[in-house]
């Protein structure tokens, strides 16, 4: 469904009056909004939170052979000098920045941004290279864009919860384990976890991130005690 605020579509579930928090996810590579929907139901103890599921746009990829899908940014290849891509990300940044924006304004809920794969990677970027205003970020199966590019931690930055595959074969795990070490050298607060599964979700790192959720809820902006 399009929305006013987010043209390529935006998949809205309210918490109810008592929302202590809100949640906005990011679906994978190809995926859309739809795809990370039923985690709002999935997660039976989160009914103060507000989700916001939204849709990429549709661009070429090229590590797709330049075919046209939902992507958050263009994706070359993983690691060697396959290159990133800088600008698409920094763009997609702003947008979600204006989302995030109005977020903002609507309510004084602590926001968590969050992502699957490409998404979640995403999500990173746009918390931590962008440096929008969020209290916690979601990064499932996902990887940190961009490394050397990455700031020092600062006294409001985000807390991370980042969890991965011990046998994806999509994004490799060492790839993923490499960039929650570099977020830890650069001072940055998190969780990491691995689970027994290939690049998807499963129930166990379901309840870990719900726990991380309400953490984060409870600690307001700087996400502490977690």
């Amino acid at each position: 469904m399009a929305d006013p605020l987010w043209e390529p579509g935006l998949i809205v579930r309210e918490g109810g009056a008592d929302t202590e928090l809100t949640v906005i996810l990011l679906h994978g590579l190809g995926a859309d909004m739809e795809d990370l929907a039923g985690i709002a139901e999935a997660m039976e103890g989160c009914r103060g939170v507000r989700w916001l599921f939204p849709n990429a746009p549709v661009r070429s990829v090229t590590l797709n052979g330049g075919a046209r899908m939902r992507a958050w940014y263009d994706i070359y290849g993983f690691g060697g000098a396959a290159g990133e891509d800088g600008d698409g990300l920094t763009a997609m940044a702003g947008a979600l920045g204006v989302l995030l924006a109005a977020e903002r304004a609507r309510s004084a809920c602590p926001i968590v941004l969050g992502g699957f794969s490409q998404g979640g990677a995403m999500a990173l970027y746009t918390a931590l290279h962008a440096r929008e205003s969020v209290a916690g970020v979601l990064a499932l199966s996902a990887y940190l864009p961009c490394k050397d590019l990455l700031p020092a931690a600062a006294a409001d930055s985000p807390v991370i919860f980042m969890a991965h595959g011990t046998f994806d074969p999509i994004i490799p795990l060492d790839l993923a384990r490499d960039g929650f070490g570099l977020l830890e050298d650069r001072g940055y607060r998190g969780l990491w976890r691995e689970y027994a599964m290939g690049h998807t979700i499963i129930g166990e790192e379901l309840a870990d991130a719900e726990r991380f959720l309400w953490a984060t809820r409870a600690t307001g902006r700087h996400g502490e005690g977690t």
